[in-house]
């Protein structure tokens, strides 16, 4: 698979019977493609899988995100009747037609197991796996071709094979020549019943099994949930068996939607405000009605882009409010200008609309292109942006159609609605903005374009003052934040060292459990509503045949933590899991421990892949390089990949076992027969595939004791006690190895206490002050980033490759329009402007720079070039019409003429957006640096575009004169 075209690298992990690879994709790679190459790579390989291996699946990795977890629980009832009732449910979850995937969590797989003790076997001179040979011939169907008679055709089959326990037993194991049958029954105990590992799975302490609802990103979390809760409604479980919603993750979603619905209507009654004060009433109203009636017109194309209505797309709505008004102020604007030219109603709707039609349509276009990136965006959480182009291109295209066509046709009746006293406040409101704009603003525009360098050295001084804010870190760079909780759940996984027994972990998980009692209590009771575990099988059910690493073993276990709603809880998600950790400490004896609160996996922050031909210097810097990230405060959660797997009991065969006929791979057949058991086969009932084992009993199978005095046949008949015919060796290996691109590699990860350290300090710490040192200690040592730093940088690369793209389009739309080749730079030189502006917001409000920091930025800069474009074509009008104007009186008329505009375009996005920037919710905390970016954004561009773009128009036509 390594040097495929589209792969960007291939990650491998080998474990106890299972193996993955991990096929990282370049940027803008086709997925489709990359499947059907790295498909037909595997299926080339010669003689594989190997023996006793299972075919390996190909697929792509799909997003599954958790809908709703109910708990089936009961103190009174068996497994078998627990898991019977989760089994049950699921089933009628799935005749749902919203319902597609439900798995069971917390409960062992089934099987029929065949035990046989080695008496029993002695004395009838059976072996396991003679026996396993005897039930698999017996328990299947077979079809002896076809019967052909006058009638017609008739199949001969015959229907053998059993389904249940009970119907293994008439199995013929010996028949005598007397007549006389042995079955399996009366030599065998068979058990129709669960895998024989410990399993604890509660709720609240109660046994339980978690039935959980999954969904694709492109179904609906708030249909699915509803149907499932009126379905539960007249839904009855067995008697003595409680079914309840443990977690439904809709329920914060639909609170979320409900915030930014709120806020959204805030933002536009503020935006209504703003206008009233400045417009006549019907100008003011029809203005601000275009806000939702461009909302609602771009519901109609959703389906063109298979879009939902979602958390993206109402934020991408949120978002939109400032910058869909843009267009209807710009033209109701120009339409009250006419007015006060002295033109009629209708004269001037119809030339106030003509005038700025065209910088309008560019200004749009180049919006919508601002937001093409977000398509592209794959990192985790950051996906909620991928639907902002859609629904900015149909939100923006419907608003021009209501700018143009309905907005003119209202504006074109003489009659005015507002009455004194609104009418006297509107023309004392737009008095005052005159005099500002006569006694201040142009005033200072025209001292701007007379001092051209004095100006243009004060935009490059505010740019390096922003540069200097980031590189002293006055203004902290977390790219990806992980501090903002999506999700009403706090979920610890723990991982003791592999082989550690079940009580063990049981008893590190009460210890977590305990810890999360203090934290409620600390909080009176305020933080946590239930409490679930699950030790030995942290995965879902047959979690292995999905194609899924299997999450099984005695030394793993879960606890997460169901917390209260708000308001009744007054603390974060984010700050639970700080206290909690705070309260467990360091436990010895776990391996690895990750405590998170998102839906989503969170990628460490802090992370390197070491890469050496030796395995043992390899290991040694490996913990070389952990030592010193411990030593970092802030550091948390430092995990490696050397984690100790089981004890390995390594068998030779001795000379007098090579003597008898035998072999490593005989020895090998005969000891996993006895410990591990025989698979026969596997039986399909319901929904569930369960295995049928032929093994040695439980307590046979669990001593090592007589391990030395095994008795191993021989080829040539007869048995010898395995001492005699192989050494055994005791050894202890890593549980895992991990390969990239096919080389030996160690993973070292942790994550950043963001109070204390940033991941960027963290590394750059790392790199400038310890790797030079390990890499000359250990020559031949290659170290490169992981996990979430790769993240990162694909999330720049990603941007790298499409922003200049952008940048590119806008520059050739405007220079088609503006008929120019230097007026488009001029214009997009408030790019950086809006960048020093967003920095200088975050400094102000004390918020850290996120990737929806950046993805603001983006956004805004659309906006600006809208603005300028504006502003240009007025100034090109204006040249127009007077050739012989000075190109500096020109560009202050410009500015004058279009203060209002730019004025009421920047004041009306700025109080659309603030509304978010006072909420502290879990999950729209987030979103706030991406306000904070186009506020900060939005006021650098408007002071560029009245006081530092006239400027460069200078320097631009200025210099020709």
């Amino acid at each position: 698979m390594v040097g495929l075209p589209g792969v960007a690298r291939v990650v491998g992990t080998a474990s106890q019977g299972f193996a993955r690879f991990d096929v990282e994709l370049e940027t803008f790679a086709d997925a489709g493609e990359v499947l059907a190459d790295v498909r037909s790579a595997v299926e080339s390989i010669e003689n594989f899988p190997p023996a006793n291996a299972e075919r390996p699946r190909v697929e792509l990795k799909k997003l599954a995100i958790e809908v709703m977890t109910l708990a089936v629980a009961s103190s009174t009832v068996p497994e078998d009747a627990l898991r019977r009732a989760a089994e049950a449910l699921r089933d009628d979850l799935l005749a749902l037609p919203s319902v597609s995937q439900v798995k069971l969590r917390g409960t062992r797989d089934r099987e029929i197991a065949i035990e046989m003790n080695e008496e029993e076997l002695r004395r009838h001179n059976l072996t396991l796996a003679k026996v396993a040979r005897i039930v698999r011939r017996v328990s299947r169907n077979a079809t002896f071709g076809e019967l052909r008679t006058r009638a017609g055709g008739v199949v001969l089959h015959t229907v053998g094979k059993r389904q249940i326990g009970e119907e293994f037993k008439n199995i013929p194991l010996i028949t005598r020549v007397d007549g006389t049958i042995v079955t399996l029954g009366e030599v065998a105990t068979i058990r129709d019943g669960f895998v024989d590992e410990d399993i604890l799975s509660t709720v609240d302490g109660k046994p339980a099994v978690f039935v959980r609802v999954e969904a694709s990103k492109e179904q609906s979390l708030l249909e699915i949930s509803s149907n499932i809760r009126k379905r539960l409604e007249t839904y009855t479980p067995p008697p003595g068996i409680d079914i309840r919603v443990w977690n439904d993750t809709a329920e914060p979603i639909f609170d979320v939607l409900s915030d930014i619905v709120r806020n959204a209507v805030i933002g536009i009654i503020l935006v209504f405000l703003c206008l009233v004060f400045v417009f006549d009433l019907r100008l003011a109203f029809w203005i601000a009605l275009g806000i939702p009636l461009s909302f609602v017109g771009s519901l109609m194309f959703f389906d063109l882009a298979s879009l939902t209505l979602n958390l993206g797309t109402l934020f991408a709505f949120f978002l939109l409010i400032g910058i869909v008004v843009d267009d209807a102020v710009v033209v109701g604007e120009s339409v009250a200008a006419e007015r006060e030219r002295g033109k009629n109603a209708l004269e001037a709707a119809v030339s106030g609309a003509r005038i700025v039609a065209g910088p309008i349509f560019v200004g749009v276009s180049t919006t919508v292109l601002a937001f093409v990136p977000f398509l592209f965006v794959t990192e985790g959480s950051l996906q909620v942006v991928q639907p902002f182009f859609w629904v900015a291109l149909f939100v923006l295209a419907v608003s021009l159609i209501e700018a143009f066509f309905v907005l003119p046709s209202h504006l074109s009746h003489e009659r005015r609605w507002s009455l004194s006293p609104l009418r006297e406040i509107q023309a004392w409101a737009r008095a005052a903005i005159d005099r500002m704009r006569d006694s201040i603003v142009a005033p200072a525009v025209s001292w701007a374009v007379r001092h051209v360098w004095l100006t243009i050295v004060f935009g490059l001084v505010f740019f390096v003052a922003a540069l200097a804010l980031l590189r002293s870190e006055q203004v902290r760079v977390v790219i990806l934040d992980n501090t903002a909780s999506r999700s009403n759940t706090v979920q610890a996984n723990l991982e003791l060292p592999v082989g550690a027994p079940f009580e063990a972990s049981a008893a590190i998980a009460e210890r977590f459990v305990r810890a999360a009692e203090a934290v409620d209590k600390e909080l009176e009771g305020t933080a946590i509503e239930s409490i679930s575990v699950i030790v030995g099988n942290v995965g879902d059910a047959a979690r292995s045949r999905s194609g899924e690493e299997p999450r099984n073993g005695s030394h793993l276990a879960s606890v997460r933590l169901h917390l209260r709603d708000r308001p009744l809880r007054t603390v974060s998600p984010v700050e639970i899991e700080r206290m909690w950790r705070r309260n467990i400490g360091n436990l010895p004896g776990l391996a690895k421990v990750s405590v998170r609160t998102t839906r989503f996996q969170i990628m460490p922050s802090v992370a390197y892949a070491l890469v050496h031909d030796d395995t043992e210097k390899l290991e040694q810097a490996a913990r070389d390089l952990r030592a010193f990230i411990a030593s970092i405060p802030g550091i948390y959660q430092l995990s490696d990949s050397l984690v100790p797997g089981k004890r390995h009991f390594v068998v030779r065969v001795t000379p007098a076992g090579k003597a008898a006929g035998l072999t490593p791979t005989g020895i090998g057949r005969q000891l996993r027969a006895n410990y591990h058991g025989i698979e026969v086969q596997r039986i399909q009932r319901g929904r569930d595939e369960i295995r049928v084992v032929v093994r040695y009993p439980a307590e046979r199978r669990r001593s090592l004791r007589e391990l030395a005095g095994e008795r191993i046949r021989r080829p040539g008949g007869g048995e010898v006690p395995l001492s005699t015919v192989a050494w055994i060796e005791e050894k202890r290996e890593l549980a895992a190895l991990t390969r990239i691109d096919g080389k030996s590699t160690v993973l070292v990860n942790a994550h950043a206490e963001l109070a204390q350290v940033t991941p960027i300090q963290a590394r750059r710490k790392i790199d400038r002050e310890f790797l030079p040192g390990l890499i000359a200690k250990y020559p031949g040592l290659v170290i490169s980033d992981d996990a979430g730093v790769r993240q990162e940088r694909h999330l720049f690369e990603t941007l790298s490759l499409l922003v200049p793209f952008v940048l590119i389009a806008m520059y050739a739309l405007m220079a088609g329009f503006l008929r120019s080749y230097w007026k488009p730079v001029v214009a997009m030189a408030g790019v950086p402007i809006a960048f020093a502006g967003a920095v200088f917001g975050h400094w102000i409000l004390g918020w850290d720079i996120t990737a929806m920091s950046l993805f603001g930025v983006i956004g805004v800069a659309g906006v600006i070039v809208n603005d300028a474009l504006v502003l240009l074509d007025r100034y090109n009008a204006i040249r127009r019409d007077n050739d012989m104007l000075p190109a500096i009186a020109a560009a202050s008329a410009a500015t004058r003429h279009r203060f209002r505009a730019v004025f009421l375009t920047s004041l009306t996005t700025v109080l659309g957006l603030s509304p978010l920037l006072y909420v502290r919710g879990d999950e729209l905390i987030r979103f706030v640096p991406f306000v904070v970016s186009m506020l900060g954004g939005m006021v650098a561009a408007g002071i560029f575009t009245l006081f530092i773009l006239p400027t460069l128009v200078m320097i631009v036509d200025g210099r020709r004169e």
